[in-house]
């Protein structure tokens, strides 16, 4: 009974779907003119296409779409389609990550980073916070300018400053088969900020001169980043490639092309992580009057004397603001997170989704796990693949989760309305990559019962084509590939108007 309620409140409180599209220009409430009342006399209502025909009619084949529905609390299914075949998941692989770190960490979870003193040396510690931002380090400085000095004998070695990021590996993007200049496909390691990502700005002036600039951006704090460096390509870069990374591990550094605007802005991954975080907390500590020198990397002591310790918000409230956001960087940090507690080692992405899939697999061993492959805990990648039946089990034991269940949040995009509209309480997670979308998530029957739906639309040719072909420097999707977005949205609606409309 307890999971039904916590089902029932979840759905309740959530966003719901439009029973279906209006047609263009028309208004839910719009008045018929005489002419159209006589028209609807005389000619006899057209039937609404069935689902399989209006996936026909969008230009997909019935292999492309796979779909589940299901009573949550029986487990029965009523509704499937290709529930057997493999789909891109893209960030529909956010819910089994955070599945799994809920149920490995805890709720209450914290992440910690910690500032170390030892003699007249001082250590910035990572824990792998994907919370952490500028007004955090803020806030470290002012403890450690609270903090007792320790004896430093005079003619003694001049302090250092160091950072520590020994928890995690660092690596410099979370996919290499994604555009590089991308701020949703940044570095990560065990010291990160602001979701690592800085604004870059610029004006180009006459005679090849130019004005670049990054900026650290928090919620109340932005502060310059003189860092990272911008030079002139020495390569035809073309207009799609407007930002080439040409940067190492303790810099960033980012040729521009030369057809880019005059001027503009844009968000651009930090690759370098581990030093932009130390650099930055060097920069707020100089605010605050501490003189610190250039950081360079190191471990603690055995016998380093913590100084100061920021926590971060709890895991569940993390998790609420990762599926909010679908935050690539939170999802890869949190499931590096909880793969850590599961072996005790220091996993790359792969790696780390492999264990945890591991651990789900022994909690499920009768369930068919042929073919579910998660590359990653964000859904960043093209190689993950499970199957809207998998999806189908996945989201029962999430059911189960009361944390998780809050944290899902409502669908009011993609084409989807607001409670007023149809309280039916839909809720659930989006994933979208080039030729591949994801939904699942619940919603409740006209009888009150939990529903669980799984919707995969993925045309594997083309996707295979693009990954063969596929230039890391281009930004943006093709108009192929947008025109194809559109319409698998569309499938999205026509299933869950159609759901909606039979239970």
């Amino acid at each position: 009974m307890r999971r039904r309620s916590l089902l029932l409140l979840a759905l309740a409180a959530s966003l719901a779907l439009a029973a279906g599209p209006l047609a263009p220009g028309a208004s839910a409430k719009s008045p018929q003119t005489k002419s159209q009342l006589s028209k609807s006399k005389s000619t006899p209502a057209k039937a609404a296409p069935t689902p399989a025909e209006a996936i026909h009619n969008l230009g997909f084949a019935q292999s492309d779409v796979g779909y589940i529905l299901f009573d949550v609390q029986s487990r029965r299914v009523l509704l499937e389609q290709n529930a057997d075949q493999l789909f891109l998941p893209a960030s529909v692989s956010k819910l089994p990550t955070v599945y799994a770190a809920l149920e490995i960490l805890g709720p209450d979870f914290r992440f910690e980073t910690t500032v170390y003193r030892h003699g007249a040396d001082l250590y910035l510690k990572g824990g792998g916070d994907p919370s952490l931002d500028s007004t955090d380090l803020a806030g470290l400085v002012t403890q450690l300018k609270a903090a007792p000095l320790q004896d430093v004998s005079v003619g003694g070695p001049e302090p250092r400053f160091f950072y520590d990021d020994s928890l995690m590996k660092r690596l410099p993007e979370i996919s290499s088969k994604q555009p590089m200049a991308v701020a949703y496909n940044p570095g990560l390691s065990a010291l990160n900020v602001d979701f690592n990502r800085v604004e870059a700005d610029w004006e180009l002036k006459a005679k090849g001169k130019s004005n670049f600039r990054a900026l650290c951006v928090a919620d109340r704090m932005i502060l310059p980043a003189p860092w990272i460096a911008f030079d002139p390509a020495s390569d035809d870069m073309l207009g799609q490639m407007p930002f080439l990374y040409k940067g190492s591990q303790s810099l960033d550094r980012w040729d521009y092309s030369p057809y880019i605007e005059d001027h503009g802005s844009t968000f651009l991954p930090v690759k370098a992580t581990s030093a932009h975080t130390a650099l930055l907390f060097r920069d707020l500590a100089k605010v605050q009057g501490i003189k610190l020198p250039m950081p360079e990397p190191g471990v603690v002591p055995a016998d380093a004397v913590p100084v100061a310790r920021l926590e971060s918000k709890p895991l569940a409230d993390i998790v609420r603001e990762l599926l909010r956001f679908s935050n690539n960087l939170s999802a890869e940090l949190v499931g590096l997170a909880a793969s850590r507690n599961l072996t005790g080692q220091a996993l790359d992405l792969a790696q780390s989704a492999a264990a945890l899939t591991r651990w789900l697999k022994e909690r499920e061993l009768k369930a068919d796990w042929r073919g579910y492959v998660l590359a990653n805990h964000s859904g960043l990648t093209p190689d993950s693949r499970l199957t809207p039946r998998q999806m189908a089990l996945l989201l029962t034991l999430i059911s189960e989760d009361d944390a998780l269940m809050q944290a899902i949040p409502g669908l009011t995009g993609d084409g989807h309305a607001s409670l007023a509209d149809n309280p039916r309480g839909l809720i659930g997670k989006s994933g979208t990559m080039d030729y591949a979308r994801g939904l699942a998530g619940y919603f409740l029957a006209k009888d009150g019962r939990p529903l669980g739906f799984a919707i995969f639309i993925f045309d594997r040719a083309q996707r295979a084509v693009l990954d063969a072909t596929m230039d890391v420097r281009v930004l943006e999707p093709s108009p192929a590939a947008r025109g194809w977005m559109r319409r698998a949205l569309q499938v999205d609606q026509v299933l869950l108007a159609d759901w909606m409309k039979r239970f």
